[in-house]
């Protein structure tokens, strides 16, 4: 109970903390700007809720859809574990409490399945933010005349060919000896999920990217920025992209989208408080809201029964 506790406060804690030592913006200043643009009316509080709700909907059903090759869950199921899995993550450096957090609803068995699964529901969210930004940036870069040092992209490029290649040569001759047996066995289970369930789980990456980049967008009109949903698009899909490179904690995920988007968006023409703000929203919303539903499960949880769970399968 004292390690759930302690959990829960840690998270808390920092959520308090990056609220009222914001460098950008006070906490005061937030709010007033929020109610000066009638952002607490009911009405504009229920539709924000419900894109939130809606986006974490398909990264439950993302999950559901994931675990099903090893076992089926229910959506309450799939729900508590993503859940619980964010509470622990929003503390820890590139999301490791979230893959630690869901292996303990599963027996030590299936521990290296549900790392592999969850790598694999980290990569469609990846994906789908690569696909949109690349569309994006490039727009950006020529629609706003972007001064990019050439010799800078080609170096980058055969950087990366370099790497991909080095990656290919050595998979292929010397595996045994640069493999560890764990990766092994996690690249096994490859084989163990259906193209069906990798294809729905790309799609579903991409609907919830389409929803948490359209909530971005309708933010940034009630803030009364005017740009179309095409042309706001550019600069949030490069925000994202540029954003998701950027190995951080989930907690400070927010100061990092918040500088990009004060570069990205400068020169687009949206102003600082604006920029910020909508980002901030973003990140109560999505990350704040449901850490909070996340530590009441996290207080429910009984991690009594899943280590005997686990030493009772590790014997057999």
């Amino acid at each position: 109970m004292l390690f759930k506790i302690s959990v829960v406060i840690i998270a808390l804690h920092y959520i308090l903390k990056k609220l009222t030592t914001n460098e950008h913006l006070s906490f005061s200043s937030f709010l007033k700007f929020l109610a000066k643009n009638d952002l607490f009316l009911l009405k504009t509080i229920i539709f924000l809720f419900i894109l939130s709700i809606f986006n974490w909907f398909i990264e439950i059903l993302k999950w559901q859809n994931l675990v099903k090759s090893i076992k089926k869950i229910t959506i309450m199921q799939a729900l508590k574990q993503s859940l619980v899995a964010l509470t622990f993550s929003i503390f820890t450096p590139n999301k490791i409490g979230d893959y630690a957090a869901k292996t303990v609803y599963f027996s030590a068995s299936k521990k290296y399945h549900i790392i592999f699964l969850n790598f694999l529901n980290n990569m469609g969210q990846l994906f789908a933010t690569c696909l949109f930004g690349i569309v994006g940036l490039t727009l950006y870069i020529v629609k706003y005349r972007i001064n990019v040092s050439h010799q800078n992209l080609y170096q980058i490029l055969s950087i990366g060919i370099f790497i991909i290649l080095l990656m290919l040569f050595s998979y292929k001759y010397f595996r045994p000896h640069l493999i560890s047996k764990p990766l092994k066995k996690i690249v096994s289970l490859l084989n163990y999920v259906s193209a069906t369930i990798q294809k729905k789980n790309i799609f579903l990456s991409l609907l919830r990217y389409l929803v948490f980049s359209f909530q971005f967008y309708v933010l940034l009109v009630l803030l009364n920025v005017n740009l179309s949903y095409f042309d706001a698009m550019i600069p949030i899909t490069s925000m994202y992209l540029l954003s998701s490179i950027i190995p951080t904690i989930v907690l400070f995920d927010f100061a990092v989208k918040g500088s990009i988007a004060l570069y990205i968006f400068e020169i687009v023409g949206v102003k600082e408080i604006t920029i910020i703000s909508t980002v901030t929203l973003m990140w109560l919303l999505n990350v704040v809201v449901p850490t909070l539903i996340g530590s009441f499960f996290v207080l429910r949880f009984n991690f009594t029964h899943s280590v005997n769970l686990t030493k009772k399968v590790t014997v057999k």
